[in-house]
C-alpha cells in the first residue's frame, strides 16, 4: 500500500495555509469581480469566495497565496489528486501526438474501452460495450435515449433526492428544487419514487425497515396494474446518492430494482457519477450490493484533470441500437482518453491500492466523526462507505430538525477562513460531504476534520450566545 511519506509528496507541502485573514482576498476577488460581469449567473461558483489559480495533488492555491485543503476532491473528481505526475506526463506525451479525433477511430478510444472492460464486475465484463462523453449530464442523457431506443417504451422512473444532470431529460431526473425552477416544462415521462433516506424516513419507520418498505414501493409500483407506470424503459438510480444526502442504501433495494427490472423487462441504470471510480472502496458502488446493471453511467473521477464520461451497455442490446445515431464533436478526444486510462492505472494499481486504503481511512474517519459527534448539539449521523462519507447536521438530535441554511452557510465559511474546502448536500442542505481525494493523507484528513469540528464548535457557541 501507498505510504503516507509518498502521498505526501503529491501535494503542497504546507497545507492549509492562509495569508489573507478574510475571503476572498483582494487578488481573489478581484477575480471574482471580473466573474460576475463576464460569466453566467447560473453557475454557482460565481457567488462564491474561493479563486483556484493552481493546484496539486488534494490542495489548490488562489490568487492571494492561500493554500487550501480541498476536502471535497472538485466535487468528487480529482480522486487521484490534481495534476497527479503520471497524469501530467501522459498529458505531454499526447498532445505531442494527437487531441481532438474528428470523429475518427483513434487507438487511445479502443484502449480506453478496453481498460474500463477490466475493471467491470462480473455480468459487465467482456459482455458490453462503451460510448464515451464529457460530463455527467451527457452520459445520463445517452442513457435516456438508449433505453427508450432498445425498449420502446417511454417512461423512466428515478428516486426522491436524485442528481443525475442538469439537462433536459436528465433534469428531469434530478430532483433538487433550484435546479428545476423556471426550467419546464421538463421531459415527459419521468417518475418519482422514494430512496431509502432511513434517517429521515418518509413512513416514520425504524432504519431497519426503511428500507424494505422502499423496495416494496418499488415492486408494487412497476409490477402492480393502475399505478401509472405501464410504459416504463428504464430504472435509473443512484448506486449511493450523492446529492441527496451521501446515502448508503440497503442492499435489498438495489437488488429490488434488478429483479424487478429482469422481470419486467426494463432496463436497470446504474448512475456511477459520484460514489463510482474507488471511492468507496471499490471501483463501482453497486458493488457492494451484489447486482449488476444493464448500462452504467459513469464521469468526473475517471476523467479527473480533463472532462471525460462514458455509458457501458450491456453486448445484448448492441443491435438494438441504430447505427451512427449518436453522435458528439468533441467526445473521443485523445488527450481525455490517455488521461483517463493514466487514471484507471492509478486507480487499480495493486502496489499503492488506493481503495482498500480508503476502506481504511474512511472507517478511522468515520470513528473521529462520530466521537466528535457524541459531543457536540448539531452533529447527528455519521454514515459512508470508504471515502464517501455523509455527516447530517441538526438543530435539535430528538427531532432531527435540519439545521437551517443560515448556521449551515456559516460553518462552511469558517471551514474556508481556516483553508479548508468543504461542500454541503442533501435534501435540506444539512448534510456534510466529504469527498476527500484517494491521495490524501491522514494528516491532510485530520486537519479537514479539525476544521470541520471547530467551525461548527465555533457556530453552536454563536447560537448559545
Amino acid at each position: 500500500m501507498i505510504s503516507e511519506e509518498q502521498l505526501a509528496s503529491l501535494s503542497y507541502p504546507a497545507m492549509p495555509k492562509m495569508v489573507t485573514n478574510s475571503l476572498p482576498g483582494p487578488m481573489a476577488a478581484a477575480v471574482i469581480e471580473r466573474a460576475h460581469k463576464a460569466q453566467t449567473p447560473t453557475r454557482p461558483s460565481v457567488r462564491g469566495r474561493l479563486v483556484i489559480e493552481s493546484a496539486m495533488g488534494a490542495g489548490f492555491t488562489d490568487a492571494d497565496g492561500n493554500v487550501f485543503l480541498d476536502m471535497s476532491a472538485g466535487v468528487a473528481v480529482s480522486s487521484v489528486g490534481r495534476n497527479h505526475p503520471k497524469v501530467v506526463a501522459a498529458i505531454r506525451d499526447q498532445s505531442e501526438k494527437l487531441m481532438h479525433s474528428a470523429g475518427l477511430v483513434s487507438d487511445t478510444t479502443v484502449s480506453l474501452a478496453e481498460k474500463l472492460n477490466a475493471t467491470l464486475p462480473v455480468g459487465l465484463k467482456d459482455e458490453s460495450f462503451s460510448w464515451f462523453g464529457m460530463s455527467g449530464s451527457d452520459a445520463i442523457e445517452t442513457a435516456i435515449k438508449f433505453a427508450k431506443a432498445i425498449t420502446g417504451r417511454s417512461q423512466i422512473v428515478a428516486f426522491e433526492g436524485a442528481y443525475h444532470g442538469v439537462f433536459h431529460g436528465s433534469l428531469a431526473l434530478t430532483t433538487r428544487e433550484n435546479f428545476r425552477a423556471g426550467f419546464g416544462p421538463l421531459m415527459p415521462g419521468a417518475m418519482h419514487l422514494p430512496y431509502p433516506y432511513c434517517y429521515r424516513c418518509f413512513a416514520d419507520m425504524k432504519p431497519s425497515e426503511c428500507g424494505s418498505l422502499c423496495s416494496k414501493y418499488v415492486r408494487h409500483k412497476l409490477t402492480t396494474p393502475n399505478t401509472g407506470a405501464d410504459d416504463v424503459a428504464a430504472v435509473i438510480v443512484e448506486s449511493m446518492q450523492a446529492d441527496g444526502g451521501y446515502i448508503d442504501p440497503p442492499a435489498e433495494f438495489l437488488q429490488t430494482i434488478r429483479e424487478v427490472c429482469t422481470a419486467k423487462n426494463i432496463i436497470m441504470i446504474v448512475d456511477e457519477v459520484q460514489a463510482g471510480g474507488g471511492r468507496t472502496g471499490k471501483m463501482w458502488g453497486h458493488e457492494h450490493f451484489g447486482v449488476v446493471p444493464d448500462m452504467m453511467t459513469w464521469a468526473k473521477a475517471v476523467g479527473g484533470d480533463l472532462p471525460m464520461s462514458g455509458v457501458v451497455i450491456h453486448e445484448r442490446f448492441r443491435d438494438k441500437l441504430p447505427q451512427a445515431s449518436q453522435v458528439l464533436t468533441a467526445a473521443e478526444n485523445a488527450l481525455s482518453n490517455r488521461v483517463a486510462m493514466t487514471n484507471l492505472d492509478i486507480l487499480t494499481d495493486p502496489e499503492d491500492d488506493l481503495m482498500g486504503r480508503a476502506v481504511i481511512v474512511g472507517e478511522e474517519l468515520k470513528a473521529e466523526l462520530r466521537e466528535i459527534a457524541s459531543k457536540s448539539k448539531f452533529m447527528d449521523e455519521v454514515r459512508g462507505r470508504g471515502l464517501f462519507i455523509g455527516i447530517e447536521l441538526v438543530s435539535d438530535k430528538e427531532k432531527r430538525t435540519p439545521l437551517d441554511a443560515k448556521r449551515m452557510g456559516a460553518i462552511l465559511q469558517k471551514c474556508e477562513l481556516q483553508g479548508v474546502r468543504i461542500m454541503s448536500c442533501g435534501r435540506y442542505g444539512s448534510t456534510i460531504r466529504l469527498m476527500p481525494p484517494l491521495t490524501a493523507t491522514r494528516a491532510h484528513l485530520r486537519a479537514g476534520i479539525r476544521a470541520l469540528a471547530n467551525a461548527i464548535a465555533e457556530v453552536e457557541a454563536e447560537t448559545v450566545n
